[in-house]
């Protein structure tokens, strides 16, 4: 007896089990990371049930590892479906503002990140949009989880014990079909790979009946294969087509070898058009549910749509007719099977023409995940497959995603050895056509490798359901080993340096942005602020500060890539400030980490030197942009990184314009820049009040003495001629400041006392952080206060922890 015969029958339900405590062993490992790295630096997020987010002004704390754009826009829309009570999400503010920008991706992924915030709501009690944040960090592992648990055991019941065990350890080592399904990185990848999965298993099942077993069982089988399959198309269209495409191919190399079969009388013809109907009916039903009436008879070409069902129904045709000649030799060609054999071949090519006719493949199609092999650190990202392989050369993570492919060696030889029955043989030769398919187009692009690990699971329960021949299960049991032994090792470990890494750059980066969302989002308060960002530091302002957005990076949002580069590129000030206008712009942030912005102009002209981006860039900003200071928080391995933000303002003066400037180098320590200001100042608006004022405060950041007593002098002059009764009430805030610095206190306290007594929400968030803490510090010193309470308070939720406790 071999040993794969002496596995006890329960074993199928103890693999899943075992599969299962990895998962929750590398999932806890993650979300430990995870709160972590969310926590290392404090927020000021307050609870507010009655915001989307479940804190107050739409922001949100939660750092999402590797950056994971796709997670952000889950995460968002989920809380937007949950706070409006609708069950579809077919429009979003916080894209190409002012006017938002339309949905596509379905619904599926949402509901099922929104099950999870329901449930955590209810045990927990969190205001709905904390709740989805909060299942945001383990709806990967739960799916995977429930996902494990139903292919274990359904492999097990209906292919035996070693079918079972293979497949439940497949699911969680493979790689990188494991890391499709992260914590805190919720993705409908895993969703659509659940579908194929469950699509080719629910095929194998209905190849062959077990014994005992009506044959007329195998209809509802391919239904039900049909049926996933059709959801899979529902979730991603680009995933499953080619995974539908290797089935058929397989049920026709199934029907070619069965003229080897010695005996021929046990074969049947298997209902292709049952699969093929309810797959059409499915991808039918799913466009009405997803975007009628909306969408109605368009073709939003990536998403599922009509054609995709009649494709399906031309191509299961094909496959039935195919099938017929080559098991039965009944011929396709006779006038009739041939007018139908036609119309098939017709229904089939409608996507593809559809595709040409419609021009669906541009830039604004292209799928960014295409190049990153997984969402796992250090996975490889912007290389192609060949690149890959020869630029990490033979490692551990090579290994384990190109090892699983010795699987289709023992298939092949099962199809063409003597002796298998004909449904060992058909399964095997169904399993096999999608890791054709799929291993040709992973040879092109990183992303087919987890939809090929999805095959190459249905490849191995296959093999190992094989009952005719005991070297073929002794074969699965050996690929299982060779397949999966380098992604559990893979996974076990990064899983552990997960737990024990330290902070990296990437974790730096997160956290850095969502200090500068939240503090642009008290900044802009409760009306927000469009802003104009590279698309990654895009998509973490609108995430984490409810900040919307033109630039983001979800292909839907052409309108906004395309304003965004006409801003940037845009050859004159006035031509970039009339755009910046009609989109509502309020602020543009240039940070030194990312340098897209500049991509951008690159894109839309062909002067680099002449764009806004070059202006901003020497320090050159047009009059209708102010520079506004802001401090990095202060993160070991961000050292010597900046960020430059511009607030969209009325068209200044030179001498405002240029006073600005002074004042903002002279907050962010540049004394060299401000010193070279100031005497431009001097020499050009010697008379200037405005003037006056930012070069004393330049110059004494600077610790110019002359020039600062020259700027006194004037600065007084100035005071003595009445020039302060114009004075805008933030320039006035600035002359108590600089009067303070010259020692002109009873002149200081008097501006001061004026300042507060015409305080306001508004002026009090146009301050720089300095100048409001430094007119506090002097209220306090004058005995002055803000008469308004919640202005007092609101004074003081501005300024950062560190200078509220000073």
């Amino acid at each position: 007896m071999s040993p794969a015969t002496r596995l006890t029958p329960h074993l199928w339900i103890i693999a899943p089990l075992a599969a299962l405590g990895f998962l929750l062993w590398m999932a806890a490992a993650r979300l430990h990371r995870i709160d972590l790295v969310t926590n290392l630096v404090e927020t000021e997020a307050v609870t507010d049930p009655a915001s989307p987010t479940g804190y107050a002004g739409g922001l949100r704390k939660l750092i999402v590892p590797e950056h994971n754009n796709d997670s952000y826009q889950w995460i968002a829309q989920t809380q937007q479906m949950l706070a409006g009570g609708n069950w579809r999400v077919r429009h979003v503010d916080y894209d190409n503002a002012p006017a938002g920008r339309t949905v596509l991706t379905p619904s599926p992924y949402r509901w099922w990140l929104g099950l999870l915030a329901g449930l955590d709501h209810q045990v927990t009690g969190r205001p709905a949009g904390q709740a989805a944040e909060h299942a945001a960090r383990y709806a990967g592992p739960a799916l995977l989880a429930v996902l494990l648990l139903a292919v274990g055991g359904f492999t097990g019941w209906r292919f035996g014990a070693l079918a079972g065990t293979v497949a439940s350890a497949a699911l969680v080592t493979l790689f990188p079909l494991g890391g499709s399904f992260l914590a805190g990185q919720p993705d409908d990848n895993g969703l659509a790979l659940a579908a194929a999965i469950g699509s080719g298993l629910l095929l194998l099942a209905g190849i062959n009946a077990p014994a005992g077993e009506s044959r007329g069982s195998a209809p509802a089988w391919f239904i039900a294969a049909g049926v996933v399959g059709g959801l899979g198309v529902w979730v991603d269209v680009v995933r499953a087509i080619p995974f539908l495409a290797g089935i058929m191919l397989g049920a026709v190399i199934a029907a070619a070898l069965s003229r080897r079969d010695p005996v021929r009388s046990d074969a049947v013809a298997l209902p292709w058009r049952h699969w093929a109907l309810a797959g059409a009916l499915t991808c039918l039903v799913a466009h009405v549910v997803e975007y009628f009436p909306l969408y109605w008879g368009g073709w939003p070409a990536r998403y599922v749509h009509p054609l995709h069902g009649l494709a399906w129904l031309g191509a299961g045709e094909v496959t039935m007719r195919l099938s017929a000649w080559m098991e039965r030799g009944e011929s396709p060609w006779r006038r009739r099977n041939g007018f139908i054999l036609a119309l098939a071949v017709l229904a089939v090519a409608s996507v593809p023409l559809a595709w040409v006719l419609k021009g669906t493949h541009d830039f604004f199609t292209a799928d960014p995940g295409a190049l990153r092999l997984s969402d796992l650190p250090g996975s490889p990202a912007g290389l192609g497959p060949w690149a890959w392989l020869s630029h990490d050369g033979l490692s551990l993570m090579v290994a384990a995603t190109c090892l699983p492919l010795v699987a289709i060696a023992p298939a092949v030889w099962l199809l063409f050895r003597r002796g298998i029955a004909a449904p060992d043989r058909t399964r095997c030769a169904v399993a096999l056509g999608p890791v054709l398919v799929l291993a040709g187009s992973a040879c092109l692009q990183l992303r087919w490798w987890s939809t090929l690990d999805a095959a190459v699971l249905v490849l191995l329960a296959a093999l190992a359901a094989s009952r005719s021949l005991p070297g073929a299960r002794q074969a699965a049991m050996a690929c299982a080993m060779v397949a999966l032994v380098p992604g559990a090792a893979l996974l076990g470990l990064r899983a552990r340096a997960a737990r024990n890494e330290a902070v990296t750059e990437g974790d730096v980066v997160a956290l850095v942005e969502r200090d500068l969302a939240h503090w642009l989002a008290r900044r802009a308060g409760p009306g927000g602020a469009v802003v104009l960002a590279p698309p990654n530091l895009a998509a973490s302002l609108y995430f984490h500060g409810g900040l919307p957005e033109l630039g983001t990076p979800y292909w839907e949002n052409k309108d906004g890539f395309l304003a965004s580069v006409r801003i940037a590129a845009a050859s004159s000030p006035d031509e970039a400030q009339a755009v910046a206008r009609s989109r509502g712009v309020n602020y543009i942030v240039v940070p030194s980490w990312d340098n897209f912005l500049d991509e951008y102009a690159r894109l839309g002209s062909d002067q680099v030197d002449h764009t806004l981006m070059a202006s901003l860039h020497r320090w050159l900003p047009p009059r209708w942009l102010q520079p506004v200071p802001y401090q990095l928080p202060a993160v070991n391995g961000f050292e010597g990184q900046s960020v430059a933000i511009f607030e969209v303002v009325e068209a200044q003066d030179n001498a405002t314009a240029l006073s600005h400037l002074a004042e903002y180098f002279a907050e962010m320590n540049q004394p060299d820049q401000a010193r070279a200001v100031a005497y431009t100042l001097e020499r050009s608006f010697p008379a200037d009040l405005g003037a006056a004022i930012a070069r004393v405060l330049a110059t004494r950041a600077a610790e110019d003495g002359p020039a600062f007593g020259r700027a006194l002098d004037d600065l007084e002059t100035a005071l003595a001629r009445g020039d302060d009764q114009n004075l805008t009430w933030d320039r006035r805030v600035s002359l108590a400041i600089a009067l303070v610095e010259g020692r002109r206190f009873d002149q200081a306290r008097e501006q001061a006392r004026r300042c507060l007594a015409d305080v306001s929400d508004p002026r009090l968030r146009s301050l720089t952080t300095v100048s409001l803490h430094r007119l506090l510090v002097m209220s306090r010193g004058f005995h002055l206060a803000i008469g308004d309470p919640v202005l007092a308070k609101l004074a003081q939720q501005l300024l950062p922890a560190e200078l509220r406790e000073r």
